[in-house]
């Protein structure tokens, strides 16, 4: 567990750092959605760029498998006795934002690859598995624009661009690629202090949905977890490493990506904010657990 702790209290101080900008009022919340903009559509595609063609997509065929097998099977089975939306709602996660940081402090540059090979398939399977079950029902000009707008999303981009280079072993030229490994270098910091002003940010939660909202929050942060390494451990028999990466992916709290797909209806609206806001504050405590559990169990 003292290893767990050294290495997600370092991501917890400086997610902390945008909490305590926001609180005592240093920075307005409007400099935080501008900057999120350059982070999410720049520093973050670069990062991942950088180590897509460093490091190339190892058993990207094995990875999705074992990761969207288990969360596509409750996603059906949400969607079908619930709703596609809630089905979103308790199955996609904050993977980037969260993921990719613990990640990175618990395994190391081997975990990183792996989230990687998750991250390059997670909004296009999970948002084109919510419009198979779109076609009973109205799809709104805003949902299919969400949906082109999974295409010409940075963060795929720049998993695919960087797969591409890997690949067909493009160079890049010191000189332009020692800027793009300092913009990769600042990403996390500064995706972890947005995480911080955005937690810091969070209204109160809406009593009328409180109780398909703690289900939600149940199901994102036990249940996907437990169906994932299940899965992985006696299907698959994975690797630790392995493992433990898909299962912190699995862990982690409700993504915000979710919102235009769930607006139709005002209720499931309600309770995908809640569920992001509530998933990710207790994010704190099933994380470190999901790792020691994982950990002692394999």
């Amino acid at each position: 567990m003292t290893v767990i702790l050294n290495a997600i209290i370092p991501v917890a101080l400086v997610v902390l750092i945008g909490v305590v900008l926001i609180k005592w009022r240093l920075v307005r919340t409007e400099f935080f959605e501008d900057l999120s903009k350059v982070v999410f559509k720049a520093f973050v595609p670069v990062f991942l760029f950088v180590n897509v063609y460093e490091t190339g997509l190892e058993d990207i065929g094995t990875t999705l498998f074992a990761y969207f097998t288990p969360v596509l099977i409750v996603f059906v089975i949400l969607a079908l006795t619930m709703s596609h939306r809630v089905a979103l709602t308790s199955t996609f996660s904050n993977n980037v934002l969260v993921g990719i940081p613990v990640i990175l402090s618990v395994t190391g540059q081997k975990g990183l690859v792996i989230s990687l090979a998750v991250i390059s398939g997670h909004s296009l399977i999970l948002f084109s598995t919510f419009f198979l079950f779109s076609t009973r029902v109205n799809v709104t000009p805003l949902k299919f624009k969400a949906a082109l707008a999974i295409f010409s999303n940075p963060v795929i981009l720049g998993v695919v661009l960087g797969l591409l280079f890997n690949l067909f072993e493009i160079p890049i030229p010191q000189q332009l690629f020692t800027p793009l490994e300092m913009v990769s270098d600042a990403a996390l910091p500064l995706a972890l202090i947005i995480l911080g002003s955005s937690l810091a940010s969070l209204g109160t939660l809406s009593r009328s949905v409180i109780t398909k909202t703690a289900l939600a929050t149940s199901i994102k942060l036990l249940l996907i977890p437990v169906v994932v390494f299940s899965f992985g451990y006696w299907v698959m028999g994975l690797s630790e490493t392995h493992l433990l990466s898909l299962t912190i992916l699995a862990a982690c709290p409700t993504g915000i990506s979710v919102m235009p797909f769930v607006e139709a209806v005002e209720t499931d609206r309600k309770i995908a904010h809640n569920t992001i806001a509530l998933s990710t504050l207790l994010s704190v405590i099933t994380i470190p657990i999901t790792i020691w559990l994982v950990q002692t169990l394999h």
